[in-house]
This record gives C-alpha cells, sequence and structure tokens, in this order.
C-alpha cells in the first residue's frame, strides 16, 4: 500500500514537471510568433516608408525645377521643368539602349486610345519620347498628337510628355456619350498637379469636342441635346484652365440649307460664350464629305462675321480636310496660293491650331480619310512646306494619323 503511495506522487509530479515544460514550451512558441508577427509589421511599415531611388530623385528634380522656375530657357517651347521630368522617366522606365530590342514591340503598339500597353512597350515609348526632343531641338513648331486620358485626365500631359509631345490633343470626357458624371475637385487637382509636375504649357492643350454634337442641326431637340453637351465641355475646359476647344461645325443633315447651318453654328458659338468666361471655340475645317459644312474658306468667314465676340472664335485647319476639299499644298508653289487664299479670306488671326494628317482621297475628293504622313496623296513635301512656316510657329500642331504611331512621324516632320 505505501509503494502504490510512493508511486502515485512520483507520476504526480512527473505530470505535473511535463505540464510545466509544455507551458513554457506553448510560452516560448507564442512570444516567438508574437515577435516573427512584430517583425512582419517592422518592415511592412519600413517598406512603405522607405522610397525608391527613382522615386528619390524625381521629388529632387521637382524641389530643383521649383527653385529654378525662373530661368527657364527662351528658346524651347518646352519648360526645363519638362525635360528634366522626361529624363527622370526615362531613367525610370528604360534605358535607351534597349531601344533596337524593343523596336518590335514599338511597331505593334495600339492606338493611345486603347489600353493593355505592356511594360516593354510602355519603355520603349518612353525612350522613344526622348528621341523625339532631341530631334525638336532648334525647332519652333509645336508638334503633337491626340492622347488617351484613359485612367484619369491628368494621364493626357504624362502620356504626351512621354512621347515627346509639345502640343496635344484630348478629350474631356466621353465623347461617344451624351451624358457624363461631374468633373470632381479631386480631377481637377490630380490634373493641377500633372501640370506643376511636367511644366506642359496649358496653351498647347486642344481638346476635341464630342463627335455625336451637331452644332448646326435643323432639328431643335438635337441641337439642344448638342448644345447642352457642348456647355458641359466647355465648361471642364475652364476648370481645368484649358483656353482652347476645337468642334466640327456640324451638318445641315439634309434637311436645311447651308446657310441657315451656318446661322445657327454661329448662334450655338454666341450660346457657348455667353455662358463661360473665357474659353475659345475653334471651328475645323472639313472635308465636305455628306451633308457636312465648313468645307469652304468662305464658309468658315461667314460663321465668324455672324459671332458676336470675335475674340473667342477661331479655327483649326485640317491638312487632310483642306486637300480634300480642294486646296493643294502638295508643293511649295499650290500651298503658299492656299494660305495666302486662308489669310485673305479668314484671316491669320484666327488661325488656333493645325490637324496634321496626310490624306487618303485625291485632291478635292470630299472624302474624310486620314493617313499617314508622307504614305498619303499629300506626301512629305506638302508637310515640310508647313514645318518651314513661321506663320505657324508657337501653335498646336497635332496629329491624328491611323496607326497612332506619333513619336516616329513627330520625327520625321522636325527632319523635314
Amino acid at each position: 500500500m505505501v509503494k502504490a503511495r510512493k508511486a502515485a506522487r512520483v507520476v504526480k509530479v512527473e505530470v505535473k514537471q511535463k505540464l510545466e515544460v509544455d507551458e513554457q514550451k506553448d510560452h516560448s512558441e507564442e512570444q516567438y510568433h508574437a515577435e516573427e508577427v512584430s517583425t512582419k509589421r517592422r518592415r511592412i511599415v519600413s517598406s512603405k516608408s522607405v522610397k525608391s531611388e527613382a522615386e528619390q530623385k524625381y521629388e529632387e528634380v521637382k524641389k530643383e525645377c521649383i527653385r529654378d522656375d525662373n530661368k527657364k530657357a527662351t528658346k524651347s517651347v518646352k519648360s526645363e521643368a519638362e525635360q528634366k521630368y522626361e529624363e527622370v522617366k526615362t531613367e525610370r522606365n528604360g534605358d535607351e539602349n534597349k531601344e533596337a530590342d524593343n523596336e518590335k514591340a514599338l511597331k505593334k503598339r495600339s492606338k493611345p486610345e486603347t489600353s493593355g500597353e505592356n511594360e516593354v512597350q510602355r519603355q520603349t515609348r518612353l525612350t522613344i519620347g526622348s528621341k523625339v526632343l532631341q530631334a525638336s531641338t532648334g525647332s519652333k513648331k509645336c508638334l503633337g498628337s491626340h492622347v488617351s486620358a484613359a485612367g484619369g485626365l491628368e494621364q493626357a500631359i504624362y502620356n504626351a510628355c512621354a512621347e515627346g509631345n509639345r502640343s496635344l490633343g484630348m478629350f474631356v470626357r466621353n465623347q461617344r456619350q451624351w451624358n457624363a458624371k461631374p468633373m470632381d475637385e479631386a480631377t481637377v487637382e490630380r490634373w493641377n498637379h500633372a501640370l506643376k509636375n511636367t511644366g506642359f504649357p496649358l496653351s498647347q492643350v486642344l481638346p476635341h469636342g464630342s463627335y455625336l454634337m451637331n452644332p448646326g442641326s435643323p432639328d431643335p431637340e438635337k441641337l439642344e441635346k448638342s448644345r447642352t453637351a457642348m456647355l458641359d465641355e466647355c465648361r471642364r475646359c475652364e476648370r481645368l484652365g484649358i483656353q482652347l476647344y476645337n468642334i466640327h461645325p456640324g451638318s445641315t443633315t439634309g434637311s436645311g440649307t447651308v446657310e441657315q447651318c451656318l446661322k445657327i453654328v454661329a448662334e450655338t458659338i454666341d450660346y457657348i460664350v455667353d455662358n463661360t468666361n473665357f474659353i475659345v471655340i475653334v471651328i475645323e475645317t472639313m472635308a465636305g464629305q455628306g451633308h457636312t459644312i465648313g468645307s469652304t474658306f468662305e464658309q468658315i468667314r461667314d460663321i465668324i462675321s455672324m459671332v458676336k465676340n470675335k475674340t473667342r472664335v477661331g479655327v483649326c485647319i485640317d491638312t487632310c480636310h483642306i486637300f480634300a476639299a480642294g486646296y493643294d499644298i502638295r508643293t511649295p508653289e499650290a500651298y503658299e496660293k492656299t494660305m495666302k487664299k486662308f489669310g485673305e479670306i479668314v484671316g491669320f488671326n484666327y488661325l488656333k491650331a493645325l490637324h496634321l494628317n496626310d490624306s487618303k482621297g485625291g485632291l478635292g475628293c470630299r472624302v474624310d480619310r486620314h493617313e499617314n504622313i508622307g504614305r498619303g496623296r499629300i506626301g512629305k513635301k506638302g508637310f515640310k512646306c508647313i514645318m518651314d512656316d513661321e506663320r505657324l510657329d508657337g501653335i498646336p500642331l497635332i496629329l491624328e494619323t491611323p496607326e497612332g504611331d506619333y513619336p516616329r512621324e513627330m520625327i520625321t516632320l522636325y527632319s523635314l
């Protein structure tokens, strides 16, 4: 009996010791896991707080650009801040020596309006953008392109700078829909931040009006919808500080006369001017396809003559459109003859921009079909005349060519 009791006490002591060991082990494991979690948290916090080397360089460049704001070069349209921004973006996104390896990817790059650009294509685009800046050295022409604003309006600025643009075209809202959600203050702040970061000049931004609109529609209901949409887009432009707004003058739709349509367009412009503060409505020359108006310099002149406030109206010459409408610009002699007509009939004081497009159709075909520079019926000689014309210095010259390989086309134009 005594032996049994002693054995029971021994077992009890052993069990107690085992429990204490297990408890210490559990405590050690808990402490280990707690320390591991704490370490991971410190790493996460540390990783969030530490900027990458490229970001630090970018911030340094921004600060330097702000300090040197009053030292911008006067001979170049691009600001010093923009040039430095381009250098940083090129350094961050790819070595310039990768251009040969990535050339194939660049050729396959989709139009700016489409998404899905991969990293190789993006890096290549940035690299060739630096080539555009090099090609533009010494030129007073402000070449640019119609760029995508997918992901936010500010992306249009960054996309333009990445491709070496000195000017840009864009849509300020979805151009395929009549209605759009209001522009919030955060959008404006991001836009202004992009302008500050890049130094991109607002005077070189030319938004394009929605293709749904017909400012000269003889149908009262459609005209009201067009004016409402146009006013909304112009007010968005003004909130962004944009000074110019490009429109197609519209169409008779076959149910009204040209004279009536011209008058309605002028009244639409008056309506917009009366309800905005400073935006300038820029009338684009048209090809004369179908029932569209604005294919002759005389029609453009007549619209302007009926607008009350002539300081708030201007003209954008589309090279494809005027060629298709019968104005020859293929040789220096033909170009000068056409531009002389424009000066006499409309006036260069109204010329605010050009859309640069070659033409698939021949002279006077009245068909609106854009072609890449040098591949159409106008040819490189005609565009050399434009690049040599000092009257076009300092205004937006915006590409709208089909394949959207804008940087290479800008390099071609600067080389003419």
